[in-house]
């Protein structure tokens, strides 16, 4: 658990509940960091799949990797989320003065 026998057996007897409770976190850490190097390489791998096998059609390519790491924590999920609706607002935004202009010279034109 990373702790001394001085400590264990000279020290607060509660220090082996919190070593071990820091050991168990540092275990579940080490579980998830595992974990997403799976789930990257899984998913490297399926993105080469489509050439890797006996029968792939002649200019098969594979699918491009991931072009930003996944979301680890909540705070990052959701700024993702908020950067993927402001870029879908400012597409629409951009759509609607685009069509505002368009349809302005198009009166513009018929009331000369």
């Amino acid at each position: 658990m990373g702790m001394t026998e001085e400590q264990y057996w000279d020290k607060d007897c509660s220090l082996a509940v919190h070593y071990r409770k820091a050991d168990e976190m540092k275990q579940a850490r080490r579980n998830q960091e595992l974990w997403l190097q799976g789930r990257y390489i899984y998913d490297a791998l399926c993105s080469v799949s489509p050439i890797l096998h006996a029968f792939a059609k002649k200019g098969a390519k594979p699918r491009p990797y991931l072009s930003e790491p996944y979301s680890v924590s909540k705070t990052q999920a959701e700024t993702k989320e908020d950067e993927k609706a402001r870029k879908t607002y400012d597409k629409g935004k951009r759509l609607m003065e685009r069509f505002l202009v368009d349809t302005n010279k198009k009166f513009d034109k018929a009331s000369e």
